[in-house]
């Protein structure tokens, strides 16, 4: 993994899978007030996720551009297509993800996303960093490989 520089938090949550063994529900760090859930109930998606043609962009197209736009401002992700990504390599990322997953705790740790026990940097397994003390926590726990093509 490349050295990204660490960043601060607020605090470092545990790992979901040592909590998930400890307690019988998940704590109120990870559960959205009662007050703010009727906004997120009610919504519906409409729409199906949007999907990007990255040939597309890569040719300057303009409604793709603003298919992306789009996209990132009303749902902060989307499908890529045409990236040029063979599918039996893609399966074969998603088979050797799954095996991590699978490893004892010990073993995944050892690919921490901790600097120095109280720094989280981007790479690794972990949690997402922690930056406001109101902050709503996700109940998983992540893996997160920058990789770039060999030169």
């Amino acid at each position: 993994m490349a050295d990204a520089e660490p960043w601060k938090t607020v605090k470092i949550p545990p790992i979901v899978q040592e909590l998930v063994t400890s307690m019988q529900e998940p704590s109120s760090l990870y559960v959205i007030p009662e007050q703010n859930r009727a906004a997120l109930a009610g919504s519906e998606m409409l729409d199906p996720i949007p999907i990007i043609d990255l040939r597309r962009l890569s040719d300057n197209n303009t409604d793709e551009v603003c298919k992306l736009r789009s996209a990132l401002e009303n749902w902060g992700l989307f499908l890529a297509v045409g990236h040029g990504v063979e599918p039996g390599f893609l399966g074969e990322v998603m088979k050797v993800t799954r095996e991590f997953f699978k490893l004892p705790l010990e073993e995944k740790q050892k690919y921490s996303n901790l600097v120095n026990g109280n720094e989280v940097r981007i790479e690794g397994y972990g949690n997402d960093m922690v930056v406001s003390e109101k902050q709503i926590l996700d109940w998983c726990d992540r893996l997160y490989i920058i990789v770039e093509p060999e030169s």
